[in-house]
């Protein structure tokens, strides 16, 4: 009787633990949760290292990492597809520790170099994108009911928000007596402890071995998704609206913190932006935790009041560094963070049965795609214009613009009714 509870998610209060009484989920769970908090530790440690050497031309970091994303995303799927999604990851995850371990030792050694760091982020950046659509495979194979499917989904979600708030404050405890540079060694660690974690859950995630998939070009691959979303109405919108989300947070939230603190704009330094980062995440898992049940009578207004409460935690923050007296500022910069953690989580929780309600399995999959290479590409573009327009303005000033114009995006959206009917799930 209880393992019928358990596998039908009935189990407590809250649908997530009734699935974290499922061992197999639990422990995949606690893998992923270091997983996530490792890239953390690095996207923290790395960007910092990489601003002080360089300064706003670490805006090539991103840059080189998005690239990485997008090619990997859009090229590999064919080979791994075929392979076992627990192998895929365990593999993923030690090359992780391995590039992470060695920039540590290169510090050590030879000393950094802007180029190392985007080496090293640009491998990383791969990985990810190989490791994602592994666990993507997993997730349907522990929990195929449509019910636990949905709340599994958003635990992982909720599960990585939230390892931004390990992240961000081990991050600041280990730069706290440690040189950065050890918030790497510490990433490394963590993938090894999210390898073994996974090979010790077993074969249950392997399943039936897949066909390969037929390789396709970069054009086929993105034109199934755009004809999808041309058919759906309001998916354009949404996906526009996306891509100015990702382009601000890439500007703003990327290059433009880092730079407020570590150029003395703002006191605190790295412990200060850790706070800021975490702010955000508390707002995110918070939300994510609440409203994962909850039914909207308007899911299409909500979510843009997701990207509108965003563009607001984003002026916030720029208006917080610009105006917030020096001993309260890095403080009123992490309410607006918070905001911006709320806006993110209602905007991603709606977005994802949007697309599901309303497209088959098929083009569903093919729009998300499309949404990653978008993802990719507004960073890109963000990061190649950040050398450029912080030496004409202050981060400050370029926070409080990105804010604005994700605030305006997101009310453009709202107004752009989608209509029609959803499918039936």
């Amino acid at each position: 009787m209880e393992g019928e509870r358990i596998k039908s998610g009935k189990v407590g209060g809250h649908p997530y633990i009734g699935l974290l009484r499922d061992r197999g989920i639990l422990t995949l769970w606690a893998g992923q949760a270091l997983s996530d908090a490792g890239s953390e530790l690095y996207r923290l440690g790395a960007i910092w290292l990489a601003v002080g050497i360089a300064g706003a031309d670490a805006a090539w970091l991103p840059v080189a990492q998005s690239v990485a994303m997008l090619a990997v995303a859009l090229g590999a799927g064919a080979l791994i597809d075929g392979l076992s999604a627990r192998k895929v990851m365990i593999g993923a995850d030690l090359i992780r520790a391995a590039v992470s371990a060695a920039v540590v030792v290169a510090a050590f050694t030879i000393g950094l170099s802007l180029p190392l760091l985007i080496a090293a982020g640009v491998v990383l950046a791969g990985i990810q994108a190989v490791f994602d659509p592994a666990l993507q495979a997993v997730v349907p194979r522990l929990a195929p009911e449509p019910h636990r499917l949905r709340a599994l989904n958003g635990l992982f979600d909720v599960t990585g928000r939230l390892a931004v708030i390990a992240g961000s404050t081990l991050g600041a405890a280990i730069a706290a007596i440690a040189p950065p540079i050890h918030l790497l060694t510490a990433n490394s660690a963590s993938f090894l402890v999210s390898a073994g974690s996974i090979a010790a859950a077993g074969r249950r995630f392997d399943g039936e071995e897949p066909a390969v998939a037929t390789p396709a070009t970069l054009r086929q691959r993105l034109a199934r998704g755009w004809r999808a979303s041309r058919r759906t109405p309001g998916a354009r919108t949404l996906l526009a609206v996306a891509g100015v989300s990702f382009a601000t947070r890439a500007l703003a939230v990327t290059l433009g913190l880092p730079l407020l603190f570590s150029g003395g704009r703002v006191n605190g330094g790295l412990p200060a932006l850790a706070l800021v980062l975490g702010a955000t995440a508390v707002g995110d898992g918070l939300t994510n935790l609440i409203t994962v049940s909850w039914h909207v009578r308007e899911p299409w207004r909500f979510l843009f009041l997701g990207y509108v409460l965003r563009g607001l935690g984003l002026a916030a923050i720029g208006v917080a560094a610009l105006a917030a007296p020096p001993g309260l500022a890095p403080f009123a910069m992490a309410a607006g963070g918070f905001v911006l953690g709320v806006g993110g989580s209602i905007a991603f929780l709606q977005m994802m049965p949007f697309f599901q309600t309303r497209m088959d399995v098929a083009d569903a999959t093919a729009v998300f795609r499309l949404r990653y290479a978008i993802l990719a590409a507004a960073t890109m573009l963000g990061a190649l214009f950040g050398p450029v327009v912080f030496r004409l303005w202050s981060p400050a000033w370029v926070i409080l613009a990105c804010g604005a114009v994700l605030a305006f995006a997101g009310l453009w959206g709202a107004g752009a009714r989608p209509g029609g009917p959803a499918r039936a799930s």
